[in-house]
């Protein structure tokens, strides 16, 4: 199985339950993201990666972004088109509103406003948009070339050796890390083997935990908070 596959599997099993809930206690966001919803981000994001910056099956994508639920989209996208999440540099890369990662061929940034909103400022010469540029993408995706088992899906790691790795999660999980971290790939493809949920917190105000833990019905906190 490839990491496409489960988590089509997962959207058939579990569409309409919430799988990724987003908070940033600095701006006060929060989205609630199901899993049918994360598809069809997934599909406009690969679209737009195949259809205007050409990603092949087999290229590298980097995502320079903090802890986030776009870095969930990004990597699925990325496996959907047969191409590989790096954590070096990638042909390909998101960054954020730094700026502080590129691509060695293209480079697209995203502001990390609500809902995927775009740039309100112009941008650096030859960085892309995100914002700007995904919405006008289907929501379905067809690759030419989908990836095998045995495809490479994060540096040297196969789709099939992630998947064995990861401890299928059934919990609704609170974490702090990086869904698309070294740290933290594993709890992503372990919630969506096992049917679990995240809720992801960025600069989490320690007060608040708490009360999150209790609002989000939260069954376990993972470590490094």
């Amino acid at each position: 199985m490839t990491l496409p596959q489960l988590f089509g599997a997962a959207v058939q099993r579990d569409g309409a339950n919430p799988f990724l809930t987003y908070y940033d206690d600095v701006t006060g966001e929060r989205i609630e993201l199901s899993a049918v919803t994360t598809a069809n981000w997934v599909a406009k994001t690969a679209n737009l990666l195949v259809d205007e910056y050409d990603l092949e099956p087999g290229e590298t994508v980097a995502i320079g972004l903090p802890p986030h639920w776009l870095g969930v989209v990004w990597a699925l996208s990325t496996w959907s088109a047969g191409a590989t999440v790096t954590t070096g540099e990638g042909a390909l890369a998101i960054t954020g509103p730094d700026f502080a990662v590129r691509g060695t061929r293209e480079t697209i940034a995203s502001a990390l406003l609500p809902l995927g909103g775009r740039f309100r400022e112009p941008l650096p010469e030859g960085i892309h948009d995100y914002g700007a540029e995904v919405y006008n993408h289907p929501d379905l995706f067809v690759p030419f070339n989908p990836p095998a088992a045995s495809t490479p899906a994060y540096d040297e790691k196969t789709h099939a050796e992630l998947i064995a790795a990861a401890e299928p999660i059934t919990d609704r999980v609170l974490t702090t890390t990086s869904l698309v971290a070294p740290d933290g790939i594993g709890t992503l493809i372990g919630v969506i083997a096992g049917g679990g949920s995240i809720v992801l917190c960025r600069n989490l105000d320690p007060a608040k935990l708490d009360r999150r833990i209790a609002d989000e019905k939260v069954d376990r906190v993972l470590e490094g908070l």
